[in-house]
């Protein structure tokens, strides 16, 4: 198969709460926004994307994209060449974070924030810009 990328999406009647979580604390812009549906993206990237949308939509065909995440079993990961200056940074702005700065002992170093809808948010460091 020869796909280009892969795009996520939460289900959530927490629309609003949201985006404007993914966009306070992580930097996303909001590149189209309806009464039911918003796409965000990276302000560099703008073709990575984050789509959110209300559950039970009737132009939504199939029912599998009909229900609301249920909060559990899934994180999103967001890498970073400065992942200590990102902390650094939510800690000044007073950002919900979970899990403090760490580093595991399989090398990752990362801190963690959890979204509206219960979704962890693991902020890490590439690991080739150590």
């Amino acid at each position: 198969m020869a796909f280009q990328q892969i795009q996520t999406g939460i289900i959530t009647e927490k629309l609003i709460e949201t985006k404007q979580f993914y966009e306070q604390w992580l930097g996303l812009n909001t590149k189209f926004e309806s009464d039911w549906f918003i796409l965000l993206c990276l302000p560099d990237r703008p073709e990575i994307e984050l789509a959110i949308m209300k559950p039970n939509q009737p132009q939504v065909k199939k029912k599998y994209f009909q229900n609301s995440y249920p909060g559990k079993g899934i994180w999103f990961i967001f890498e970073s060449k400065d992942v200590k200056k990102e902390f650094e940074k939510m800690v000044q702005k007073k950002a919900p974070i979970d899990l403090p700065l760490i580093t595991e002992e399989w090398g990752d170093v990362h801190f963690t924030l959890v979204d509206p809808n219960g979704i962890g948010i693991d902020i890490v460091q590439e690991r080739n810009s150590k």
